[in-house]
């Protein structure tokens, strides 16, 4: 009895997985029911680079291929009141941006795959909901990105400061990868649309691990944003809570958002974060503009000689995509540029960087078919220009890349 069962187990889900797939042929869905199902995703992203010179100890250029992502990842619902999601991926990095391998950092010393996001929404009402989970902290435009909606393929800040300057290496130790621009934490958010989407708000608690008593207190969030819904523009929402850099002309967008965190970290610092941003895209006839600026404000990053110090980044990103088939795709030619400043941070002097990227996007179709030609230019200035110096490193470096990605 117990192995007819089982079997019967098998058969169902068998069964389930293939309605699933007739009955949506552009996501690998599973339908239980009709308020029961779930969307199954794999993405992958392989990437050619050529690396430019790093230090007068690496005087040649890198070239080589990389899987720079591969991962899966499921969203459904339960029923109308729960929803879920799970994100994890594989990682496979065999050289730091810094152009140096990995071989002494027990993080990447083998491939392994991690959970990047995991989380549940209770939808109370349009007005007020909850996501539970290791989830985005909801602050400003920069951590609520997504993925795989990027027009910039070699990423945000954080992962491009090529000699690590902002993570680990000055001595004022600022490790802004895991405080200002952290984007992930385990959390809860309560957030709703109020009057029809026009406005949309976040109040957030996360853990504070960045402190010197481990996890003690909570880290405090909040964000609103506002979108022009009386003009025919459309509000942003995802299950997960992300936003892409362009939705590539399939809704008129205008948001406008503003956000504060408040966390306590080492050294008894209060490193709270004011940020600003907006984001725009409008299909005119065959062509699709957009436009996204951000600027965050982060108080308390660091001590120089015992004072607190703040930092501070912002960035401007475009694209202008001819939504018109060109041979296989459709083609874009996307741009960012960002800065990132902290004060005081090397030999009283503010340490700065500022990047540069330009992108050539071909859209096979959307982004779960792209390929693209990247161009990176990093520039360290000031107090970081004097470090590396110091350290017989290359303060400018421009990477050249192409990546391949599909989603499915």
């Amino acid at each position: 009895m117990k192995m007819k069962v089982s079997l019967w187990k098998v058969l169902s889900i068998a069964v389930a997985l293939v309605l699933g797939y007739a009955v949506n042929s552009d996501a690998f869905r599973v339908n239980v029911d009709e308020d029961t199902w779930a969307d199954c995703t794999i993405r992958g992203q392989l990437s050619y680079k050529n690396l430019d010179k790093r230090s007068d100890d690496d005087d040649y250029h890198r070239n080589y291929f990389e899987l720079t992502e591969a991962e899966f990842y499921v969203k459904g619902q339960i029923n109308p009141l729960v929803q879920f999601f799970t994100q994890w991926e594989c990682v496979y990095k065999p050289l730091k941006l810094s152009g140096e391998k990995y071989e002494g950092d027990e993080k990447y010393k083998k491939d392994r795959a991690f959970m990047k996001e995991t989380g549940m929404n209770f939808l109370f009402a349009p007005e007020f909901k909850l996501r539970f989970g290791r989830i985005r902290i909801p602050v400003s435009r920069y951590h609520q990105r997504s993925d795989y909606g990027k027009i910039i393929q070699t990423d945000y800040f954080y992962r491009y400061d090529v000699h690590e300057v902002f993570k680990k290496a000055l001595p004022a130790a600022l490790k802004v990868d895991k405080t200002a621009l952290n984007i992930r934490e385990p959390g809860a958010v309560f957030f709703g649309d109020l009057f029809e989407g026009m406005l949309r708000y976040h109040l957030g608690l996360f853990n504070q691990p960045n402190n010197d008593n481990g996890y003690e207190g909570l880290r405090y969030t909040a964000r609103l944003a506002f979108t022009p819904t009386m003009l025919g523009f459309k509000p942003e929402s995802s299950l997960k809570g992300t936003r892409k850099d362009s939705y590539l002309g399939k809704k008129d967008i205008l948001t406008i958002g503003a956000g504060y965190s408040r966390e306590e970290i080492w050294n008894d610092l209060d490193n709270e974060m004011y940020a600003v941003d907006a984001f725009f895209e409008k299909k005119y006839g065959s062509i699709v503009p957009d436009l996204g600026v951000g600027y965050i404000k982060a108080e308390e990053t660091h001590r120089i000689d015992g004072k607190a110090q703040d930092s501070e980044f912002w960035f401007v990103q475009g694209q202008l995509l001819y939504d018109k088939v060109v041979g296989f795709g459709k083609p874009a030619i996307g741009a960012k540029f960002e800065r990132m400043q902290s004060d005081k941070a090397y030999l009283n002097k503010d340490a700065r960087s500022d990047r540069l990227s330009v992108a050539l996007n071909y859209y096979i179709k959307g982004y779960s078919a792209l390929i693209s030609l990247c161009l990176d230019n990093v520039r360290y200035k000031d107090g970081a220009e004097d470090y590396l110096e110091t350290n017989k490193k290359e303060d400018s470096v421009t990477d050249y890349s192409l990546f391949f990605q599909f989603k499915f």
